[in-house]
């Protein structure tokens, strides 16, 4: 089959297939695929500033934190906000509030918190970068989303977040091989990590791989079996592949 066949055979699961920023990647200071913010802190960790935090804002911050864990999304904000009014240098109260944001499709507010983090810890904590991130791709940007990834993932390469956003945005910008290699490493770091697989399988219908398409939705659905849309996509791949196998024996001699 040529390609201009495939593309218009494909096109509408394309289409089907919305790449969207996940709210449940984000929780309140950890992210799939990543221990506890403190632990990611790396070259950040100081110790001064942890005992400050400990004492101003804390109690409020423990509070909405715990909310935020709990799926008390909006409830979580004004203590959250509280944390902050107490101690404004609080990051990880303006981590926490970027998720809270995040969650509730406030991305305005998610990315102004997200950026406050990131600009109180001097680029080198890398959980507000990933929520950043996730919000300049799904704006479509993704030359800088890419660039911010990048740093990211240097400071916490074990995340499967941070791998799978920087696979969304190299797939954004048409880098195939590329965004491939990104989203089989977030894999690697997190193989429950439903929307790589997602990913993977646009990659894979662009290249034109239909067995590496249907591997890719039978990984998805065994973490996400009741999603309809994705068995329905899946039993036409099948088809397809049955009939292009038909075709190509019939063609035989």
């Amino acid at each position: 089959m040529n390609a201009s066949g495939f593309g218009r055979r494909f096109r509408n699961f394309l289409f089907i297939i919305v790449l969207v920023s996940p709210a449940n990647l984000f929780s309140a200071r950890i992210c799939s695929g990543q221990t506890d913010s403190k632990a990611t802190r790396n070259s950040y960790v100081v110790s001064v500033q942890d005992l400050k935090m400990a004492g101003k804002g804390h109690a409020a911050f423990e509070k909405g934190s715990h909310m935020l864990a709990k799926g008390e999304t909006e409830k979580s904000i004004a203590y959250l906000e509280q944390a902050i009014a107490q101690y404004p240098e609080h990051y990880e109260a303006y981590y926490d509030l970027g998720v809270a944001q995040f969650r509730l499709l406030h991305l305005a507010e998610a990315e102004q918190a997200f950026q406050k983090a990131i600009d109180l810890t001097k680029g080198n904590f890398a959980p507000p970068q990933f929520g950043l991130a996730a919000i300049l791709c799904q704006k479509d940007e993704f030359p800088e989303a890419e660039t911010l990834l990048q740093r990211a993932v240097e400071l916490d390469p074990a995340s499967a977040v941070g791998k799978y956003y920087l696979a969304w945005a190299q797939y954004g910008l048409k880098r195939l091989v590329e965004a491939e290699r990104s989203a089989e490493q977030a894999l690697l770091r997190d193989a429950k990590l439903a929307p790589a697989y997602l990913l993977l399988l646009r990659i894979h219908l662009h290249q034109h791989n239909l067995p590496g398409a249907s591997k890719d939705l039978e990984s998805y659905l065994k973490i996400e079996p009741r999603d309809e849309q994705a068995m329905g996509i899946a039993e036409r791949i099948k088809r397809e592949m049955a009939r292009d196998t038909a075709v190509v024996a019939a063609a035989q001699p």
